[in-house]
């Protein structure tokens, strides 16, 4: 099966940031809409509502930071958990986190929902190069 990349999630509570990657991603056309969330509560809400729309042919890239106030990335992961049987279409979640520790690598690693670890911020040679290793289409 045919995956095209629909959407794009970042979940960051830094508007720079946001605005920065979402500019990226639409320049380079990655996917059919780019949407910034800076918590994840509305991140997750925000992938629920997605349920309703897209099928299980549509790819959803999430680009997740560790360090917010709140929720913070971990929480979303273990939240995650409890929605994704409820989603029709794939999600990849990659951690977009400015935070070199190692423990937090490993963590993610280990983590069966993360399908990478980026430092923050991307470049459009950084997109290009994940657009490259994970898109189907």
């Amino acid at each position: 099966m045919t995956q095209k990349i629909k959407s794009i999630v970042l979940i960051d509570d830094d508007l720079a940031i946001n605005y920065f990657h979402k500019r990226l991603f639409v320049k380079l056309e990655l996917g059919e809409n780019v949407l910034s969330f800076f918590n994840s509560y509305e991140a997750l809400e925000g992938l629920v509502k997605l349920g309703q729309t897209l099928t299980e042919e549509d790819l959803v890239y999430v680009f997740l930071d560790l360090n917010m106030p709140d929720i913070d990335g971990w929480s979303f992961l273990e939240e995650f958990n409890k929605i994704n049987k409820l989603l029709k279409f794939e999600v990849k979640i990659f951690i977009l986190s400015s935070s070199t520790n190692p423990e937090d690598v490993e963590k993610a690693q280990k983590n069966n929902f993360v399908t990478n670890y980026f430092a923050k911020p991307l470049m459009m040679d950084g997109i290009l190069a994940l657009k490259e290793m994970y898109s189907t289409v």
